[in-house]
């Protein structure tokens, strides 16, 4: 009799792996998860340092959108986005002009994907939302901007 409930009690737990797979599977599902936001969150913070490649991104994502349908090759686009980005960043970089050209093409997109993404109900809230964002990201460009020339200076 105690060697039947001895075995019954250490060989009948058929859930017990399936409970430890499921643990580490919900476990690197978490640390997953966790990797991704950090990864995002890395990308923000790196973009909202530099202003200037956020500016260049986002030219070049507007090249993309608007070529998207021609049927070019992806080394066509490749080359494009990268050419884009060299010349605007040189053009920031050399020209106060460039970036303050530069610095209210992002604010207007800035402005018009801020209505897409937050949405409005009447055009005064759409209004506010575009002066909100417009505002917030050119606050955002002259602070980035300066500790970037703060950064050249001291190099």
């Amino acid at each position: 009799m105690q060697n039947e409930y001895e075995e019954s009690f250490y060989y009948d737990k058929s859930g017990s792996t399936g409970d430890a797979v499921a643990g580490e599977v919900i476990g690197a599902g978490i640390g997953l998860g966790v990797g991704g936001i950090s990864m995002i969150l890395a990308a923000m913070t790196f973009l909202f340092c530099r202003f200037d490649l956020l500016s260049s991104g986002l030219l070049a994502a507007v090249f993309y959108v608007i070529t998207c349908r021609q049927g070019w090759g992806n080394s066509v686009y490749f080359c494009g986005i990268a050419g884009i980005i060299l010349i605007s960043m040189i053009l920031q970089h050399s020209f106060k002009a460039a970036r303050i050209v530069y610095g209210i093409f992002t604010c207007v997109v800035a402005s018009l994907l801020g209505t897409v993404f937050l949405g409005y109900d009447s055009k005064w809230k759409m209004y506010l939302i575009m002066l909100a964002c417009f505002s917030g990201t050119a606050l955002w460009g002259v602070v980035s901007w300066n500790s970037i020339i703060d950064h050249q200076d001291r190099n």
